[in-house]
């Protein structure tokens, strides 16, 4: 028979600070008091039930929750309530385990299936019980931690002066030219940032950017220890990404603007420790607030990169309208495989679903 279950709160053992919290049920069956400690996961903000027992078993007993002798068992939920683990810990003088069997605890408890197989994470009164104490050791437990203002601050510039996918999208759907898409794009670079950023905010955005003896049009600086360098071509919208022949070659736009990219990284890898140190150079003044290039600051600059480590240079041309997502998906990706280095060819559909602004 069910005597008790509740949550319970306990000390860590070490500042006797009230940090963590199992749950609690108390049997009186033919063996006697039985006492299964279920630990609850990520419910539980303090030690581990395995960790902790000594001092779980300790407070059940000082509180009067619990009347000696009894025989505590140590138990942890799975998935598959069959896959349960069930420990008997004894203290003797220190806390001994002795694994058990599903079928061997029933009979403990009484036969009570029912109770093994009630899930704490899905027993609404164990949850609200546990939720309860959460809150009361931390009122904004599972928030996100608060970023410095610095960075708050500038995440509040890029939101206000952001340009909207739907904006973009319009030129799209119009079949605007290259001009038109750049001069758009050149008033709100964090879409680049959000488009390529990994980690996400960190990143510096570049427009018109010397590569070799050209320009690229956009570039983003990110990426943590190894910088990435995401090179940029921008064409219009004005003409299929794929033609019409039986070739299904892509439009001349495309592999023009890929073929001047390769052309001029094939100069750059030439002397490739130069480019990685003016590269690098650049950062550290848009960092220190100069704008070299347009240089446009996410929300956490300051890169977490290392400027004696190799960087990573990816290759992006974007420009046409999808017409057969399947078929170009296919030559998309064998012609990224089959360049050096590699090129990413993305049509303006594709593109713009990379976005998560609206």
């Amino acid at each position: 028979m069910k005597i008790l279950d509740i949550v319970h709160q306990f000390n860590d053992g070490r500042t006797h600070i009230s940090r963590g919290i199992c749950r609690v049920r108390y049997f009186v069956g033919p063996a006697g008091t039985v006492v299964l400690l279920t630990d609850l996961g990520d419910k539980n903000d303090g030690q581990s039930v395995t960790n902790a027992v000594e001092v779980i078993i300790k407070s059940l007993l000082d509180q009067g929750y619990i009347i000696s002798p009894a025989t505590f068992i140590e138990h942890y939920e799975r998935s598959d309530w069959a896959s349960d683990s069930f420990d008997k810990v004894t203290l003797a003088p220190h806390a001994e385990w002795e694994k058990l069997s599903r079928s061997r605890v029933m009979e403990m408890i009484g036969d009570e299936d029912g109770e093994l197989s009630d899930r704490s994470a899905t027993n609404p009164r164990i949850v609200s019980q546990a939720d309860r104490l959460l809150f009361r050791h931390d009122p904004f437990i599972g928030s996100r931690y608060p970023e410095s203002n610095e960075v708050t601050k500038r995440r509040l510039e890029i939101i206000e002066n952001m340009i909207s996918k739907t904006s973009v999208d319009a030129l799209v759907q119009s079949g605007s030219g290259e001009q038109e898409l750049q001069r758009l794009l050149k008033t709100d670079l964090s879409i680049f940032g959000e488009a390529y950023a990994k980690p996400d905010d960190e990143y510096i955005c570049f427009s018109e950017f010397p590569l070799a003896d050209g320009f690229v049009d956009f570039v983003v600086f990110t990426g943590r220890s190894r910088m990435d360098i995401i090179l940029i071509e921008v064409k219009g919208a004005e003409f299929n990404l794929l033609n019409a022949n039986h070739y299904k070659a892509f439009n001349h736009k495309i592999t023009e603007a890929a073929g001047q990219i390769s052309q001029r990284l094939g100069i750059i890898f030439r002397d490739l420790n130069s480019f990685r140190k003016e590269a690098h150079a650049i950062r550290r003044r848009a960092e220190s607030g100069e704008r070299p290039y347009n240089a446009f600051l996410g929300p956490r600059s300051k890169l977490g990169v290392d400027p004696d480590k190799d960087i990573n240079i990816r290759c992006v041309v974007v420009g046409g309208r999808t017409q057969n997502d399947l078929e170009e998906s296919i030559k998309r990706q064998d012609y990224e495989a089959h360049t050096t280095p590699p090129v990413r060819v993305e049509s303006w559909d594709t593109w713009l679903r990379r976005l998560q602004r609206i």
